[in-house]
């Protein structure tokens, strides 16, 4: 008890002094940064009693919002209602409850009491833990905040924490999206669509200010992780040293979750070389010399509980539904994870001079990009490869990604086929042609939901799609 309880203080120095929150390395290094990025909807939430939820992956600033919450909310007379704890210090869901239990009894508090457990994901069955303090009691009040850069054991909130969540909800931190990169660069350009404006006079009038191209360019070479962006546009270079911060909280995954390291990069390399390419677990094992399918499934939806890479599922029009035993799709969760993995692989220094020298894999970029800008809009995304085949199918909207000079008829034949909205997002085009709406890639990032074409549901879709 005395060590745990040592470890709480050496945690929380605010318990003692209200102002040392001042000192905390997260809000001094947000601090410094020239480029802050911030979850309002994180921290302007009105907490109850109830079980949070925050993932992401590490670096992305879940443990930052964490503190800013206690510097916005602390003062003298509720210094002791703040408990931070990382648990990568702890090693058993009993060291969870008793961790709780040594902080409310040795700290006097009023008033509503948080409890922050970042990366709870850390510790095996650490929700039984949560759920042991909730079914005794221990929940009046108090706001329980749990983080994780893995959803394996936050999947299992819905399986032990039925009814038990109260006022809880879910936050996600993703990686800072490509606008909101536009946007902190240039805070005196209005990025708003106009309500009476169109998209070409939008385009035109950011284009004016902005040249989209260097900092589409920009962004996809070092991506959405706040950190690296700091770097970058700071120093104009990747050091070596957050690239392998980054691959050493991937090796640390691997590790907790009782994967092997060598397989994981026969995985990572294969999905390189596959990105924008549908594929079976067979011949993905067969390609990355991994033999067994079940293995490669495994190790895909691990990477993907870490929020490294994302699978999609082609859509059947002929069975009007989702076909998850077909060929899937994979991409990366970040453009800076081309990088770190032509580093770890391949022995690649990031060097954004020599990122795009091929068009081919600026090309695979660009899709990778759309696919990400879709899911944070619409959430469901799925391809179609059937007599046709269409890279994105959102609801009633199909999407193909063209990043080339030209497009002409025959790259979108498939398109014409789709009942539904028909978009293209190409290199430089913009306009309606044939019923399909052409966006350049720099303008279609800027693009909200509401931009775009309104979202169905599968079920919509299924039942347009059945439409003569």
């Amino acid at each position: 008890m005395a060590n745990l309880l040592e470890k709480i203080y050496s945690s929380n120095p605010w318990l003692e002094d209200e102002r040392l929150i001042e000192n905390d390395l997260h809000i001094k290094e947000l601090a410094e940064n020239k480029y802050v990025f911030l979850n309002r909807e994180f921290l302007d939430h009105k907490f109850g009693d109830g079980v949070y939820i925050a993932t992401g992956p590490r670096q992305i600033g879940k443990t930052t919002h964490l503190k800013l919450l206690v510097k916005d909310k602390i003062n003298a007379g509720n210094r002791s209602n703040f408990l931070y704890f990382n648990c990568d210090l702890l090693e058993t869901k009993s060291d969870v409850v008793e961790l709780v239990e040594i902080y409310l009894k040795n700290f006097p508090k009023k008033g509503r009491i948080f409890v922050m457990l970042d990366e709870i994901t850390s510790v095996k069955d650490s929700i039984l833990g949560i759920k042991y303090l909730v079914d005794n009691g221990i929940k009046k009040n108090i706001t329980y905040i749990l983080t994780g850069s893995s959803t394996v054991e936050i999947k299992k909130t819905g399986e032990y924490l039925p009814g038990r969540r109260g006022k809880g909800i879910d936050f996600h931190f993703a990686p800072v999206s490509f606008r909101d990169f536009v946007k902190i660069q240039h805070e005196d350009v209005d990025l708003k669509l106009g309500r009476r404006e169109s998209v070409e006079k939008y385009y035109a009038r950011i284009s004016d200010k902005i040249s989209l191209s260097g900092d589409l360019n920009r962004y996809l070479f070092c991506g959405g992780i706040p950190r690296i962006i700091n770097e970058y546009l700071t120093r104009k270079e990747i050091g070596l040293e957050n690239i392998n911060l980054y691959r050493d909280w991937i090796i640390s995954e691997i590790a907790k979750n009782g994967k092997r390291e060598n397989i994981v990069r026969q995985i990572l390399s294969r999905v390189l070389a596959s990105v924008t390419s549908d594929i079976s677990y067979n011949s993905f094992a067969q390609d990355s010399g991994l033999g067994s399918h079940n293995t490669v499934y495994d190790y895909l939806n691990f990477l993907e509980d870490a929020f490294v890479v994302s699978q999609i599922y082609n859509y059947d029009y002929a069975q009007k539904k989702v076909n998850f035993r077909k060929n899937k799709k994979i991409y990366l969760n970040d453009p800076f994870l081309f990088s770190l993995f032509g580093f770890w692989l391949e022995g690649k220094a990031p060097d954004d001079k020599l990122a795009f020298g091929d068009s081919i894999a600026k090309s695979r970029l660009a899709e990778n990009m759309v696919f990400l800008h879709l899911k944070s809009l619409f959430g469901e995304v799925y391809f179609s490869k059937n007599d046709d085949e269409i890279d994105f199918v959102c609801g009633a909207s199909a999407y193909e990604s063209k990043f080339q000079n030209r497009v002409s008829p025959s790259d979108y034949k498939s398109l014409l086929k789709f009942k539904g909205e028909k978009n293209i997002v190409t290199k430089n085009t913009l306009g309606v042609k044939d019923g399909v709406r052409m966006f350049p890639l720099e303008l279609f990032l800027l693009l909200d939901r509401s931009s775009l074409t309104p979202f169905s549901s599968s079920r919509d879709l299924a039942a347009r799609q059945g439409k003569k």
